[in-house]
C-alpha cells in the first residue's frame, strides 16, 4: 500500500542518530516526533546530534523527548552489566510520550542482528506501544525499517513511500551532506545504486518477539564481536542470550 493510509500525528524512534536519512522523504511528509536512544558517537566520542537536528529541520521533524540519551559507548556497558532497568524505563518514558502526543503511528529500527542497540531499540518501541494500548485502550500502528541492505524490498502489508526524481534528491543531498554518514552512504550507493534508494519501505513489526529467532542462529554482532576479541580490540562480547534476550523478558514482565 502506498502511504496515504498512515495517521497524521507520528514518531520516528531509533538506537542512533543519521538511521533517519532511510526515511527521509517519510519525514518530509509526515514530520514526525523523532527520539533517538544514543548520540551516535561510537567509539570516536564525537556526537552526530548537530548533523540530525539540522536534518529534522530540514525535514518538519521536531525533536522528542528521549534524544541521544546515552553515549554509544555506554549503552553497550549497560546491556554487558546486565541493566534490563534502564531498558524497562525507557519504554515506560517512550510510552507516556506517545500517549500525551496522541501518537497514532510509530516507525522504528528492524531487529536484523546487526548491531544489539539496534535490536534493543525495537524492544523498547515494541514493549511502549504494547503499554500505550493497555494503558490508554489505544492501538498504535506500529511499522519498522531496514537498515543493513537495500530500502527497495517490501513484504505483505507494508507503507510503501516513492521518492520522484526531485525528493530522491533531496534525500542524496541530505545524506551527503551529513558528514558522519557520508562513508557509509557512498558505500550504500556503490553497493545498491542510486535507485534502491528512490523508495522506503516500513514494514508492519512483529506481533512476536523479533528477536525469537537468535533462539536458533547467532546475531552478526556476535560475530563481528568474536573477531574483535582475536584481533585485541574488545575485551568483552555482547551475546544474545546473556545480554539482549534479557531486555526483552524485563520489557516483556513489565507489561504485566
Amino acid at each position: 500500500m502506498t502511504d496515504s493510509r498512515l495517521p497524521n500525528t507520528t514518531a520516528l524512534v531509533v538506537a542512533h542518530p543519521g538511521h533517519e536519512l532511510r526515511v527521509y522523504h517519510w519525514i518530509e511528509k509526515h514530520h514526525p516526533i523523532y527520539c533517538c536512544l544514543t548520540d551516535g558517537s561510537g567509539g570516536g566520542a564525537r556526537s552526530r546530534l548537530p548533523s540530525t537536528t539540522r536534518l529534522l529541520h530540514t525535514g518538519g521533524a521536531s525533536v522528542g523527548p528521549i534524544f541521544g540519551r546515552y553515549p554509544d559507548t555506554l549503552v553497550y556497558r549497560l546491556l554487558l552489566d546486565g541493566r534490563v532497568d534502564v531498558f524497562v524505563t525507557l519504554a515506560e518514558e517512550l510510552a507516556a510520550a506517545l500517549a500525551t502526543a496522541n501518537v497514532d503511528c510509530v516507525v522504528g529500527d528492524a531487529v536484523e542482528g546487526f548491531n544489539p542497540a539496534h535490536d534493543v531499540c525495537r524492544l523498547i518501541v515494541d514493549g511502549a506501544v504494547e503499554l500505550v494500548r493497555r494503558r490508554t485502550g489505544r492501538a498504535v500502528r506500529n511499522y519498522e525499517f531496514l537498515l543493513d541492505g537495500p530500502s527497495d524490498v517490501h513484504y505483505p502489508g507494508s507503507v510503501v513511500v516513492r521518492l520522484d526524481e526531485a525528493a530522491l534528491e533531496r534525500k542524496l543531498g541530505a545524506a551527503r551532506d551529513y558528514t558522519e554518514m557520508r562513508d557509509e552512504v557512498e558505500a550504500a550507493l556503490g553497493r545498491y545504486g542510486r535507485q534502491a534508494f528512490a523508495m522506503e519501505c516500513l514494514r508492519p513489526a512483529a506481533p512476536t518477539s523479533p528477536t525469537l529467532r537468535f533462539e536458533q542462529e547467532l546475531p552478526d554482532y556476535e560475530r563481528y564481536g568474536e573477531q574483535r576479541v582475536k584481533d585485541g580490540r574488545y575485551s568483552e562480547i555482547i551475546r544474545y542470550r546473556d545480554h539482549v534476550r534479557p531486555v526483552a523478558m524485563a520489557i516483556t514482565a513489565a507489561l504485566g
